[in-house]
Parts: C-alpha cells; sequence; structure tokens
C-alpha cells in the first residue's frame, strides 16, 4: 500500500514536471520606426497552461536600464504600446519581448535594435493609431536609480511612469 501512494505521488511530480515548460513566443522584429509618435509591437505567446504575463522592455541605446511595458492579449495575440522616441534625442530602441506563464517559467527573445527614422522612411514602422491607447501607456522602471520619470529619450504625453520605489 505504501508503494502504491509513493508511485502515486512520483508519478504525479513526473507529470507536473513535463508540463513545467517555458511559453512558446514568436516575435517578429521591428527594424524601425518614426519619432515622435507611439509604437505598439506584438507577439504570439502560447502555453500548455496559461500565459501570466508578457512584458516588452525597451530602452535608448546606450542607455543602463530598461523599462517595460506590459502587453495585452488582443484576441490574436499579445501587444503592448510604448512612448514615443523623440526626435533628436533616440537613434536606436533596444527592446526584447518576455513571457511568464501560471508555473513561472519564462521565456525571452534576443534584444533587438529599431532605429528611429523620418516620417517616410521606415517602410512599416509600427505606429500606434488609436488615440485610447497611445494616451495611457503605463511604462515601468526596472531599477530605483532610473528615478521618478520617464526617461529623457521618450516623450512623456499620455504616458503614467511607475518607479522602483526605495526602500
Amino acid at each position: 500500500m505504501r508503494n502504491a501512494a509513493l508511485l502515486g505521488v512520483a508519478a504525479w511530480l513526473a507529470a507536473g514536471l513535463a508540463s513545467a515548460e517555458p511559453p512558446s513566443l514568436d516575435h517578429q522584429p521591428v527594424p524601425c520606426t518614426e519619432p515622435d509618435k507611439p509604437l505598439t509591437l506584438c507577439a504570439t505567446v502560447t502555453d500548455d497552461g496559461t500565459v501570466a504575463k508578457v512584458r516588452v522592455y525597451f530602452r535608448a541605446a546606450g542607455e543602463k536600464f530598461y523599462s517595460f511595458v506590459d502587453m495585452t492579449f488582443g484576441g490574436l495575440n499579445f501587444c503592448g504600446t510604448l512612448p514615443a522616441p523623440r526626435e533628436g534625442k533616440v537613434k536606436t530602441v533596444e527592446y526584447y519581448v518576455q513571457a511568464v506563464d501560471d508555473q513561472y517559467e519564462s521565456i525571452r527573445t534576443s534584444t533587438f535594435q529599431m532605429t528611429v527614422q523620418p516620417e517616410g522612411a521606415c517602410e512599416f514602422a509600427p505606429v500606434e493609431k488609436d488615440p485610447a491607447k497611445f494616451a495611457s501607456i503605463t511604462v515601468y522602471a526596472t531599477h530605483k536609480d532610473q528615478g521618478r520619470k520617464l526617461p529623457e529619450g521618450f516623450l512623456g504625453a499620455g504616458v503614467s511612469f511607475v518607479p522602483v520605489l526605495r526602500k
């Protein structure tokens, strides 16, 4: 009887470990965008359980810290709207997408370089056209040394910045 119980526990643990795989994440890198316009990045994320969080981490190239926005599920994929890179202040935006499932398994893309080009020079700029989306962007800091405001390379119109609180 005791051996049967141990076998049952072992089978349950093995099943749990077998299903503890990270989510599947597919994102087509965006090579360029336009200045002074918020942009939206999307990714397809699936999991054998539940996708808990999908985020896009971004910074102006050369900056020390990343910030992030949460991506929301829109029926086909997850999308997140980033604040507009300022013309003349940001030449390249570095970003990556990370997904976490309900078992705390995570996966992330490589870090991509998105150049900021003059209007019309970027053939498929991911410019957000929905005023409601770019009027309600929430950006989160990843480090306490980022301070209490959005990095100056990005426009703050319609953006709420959530700093990391010092303890």
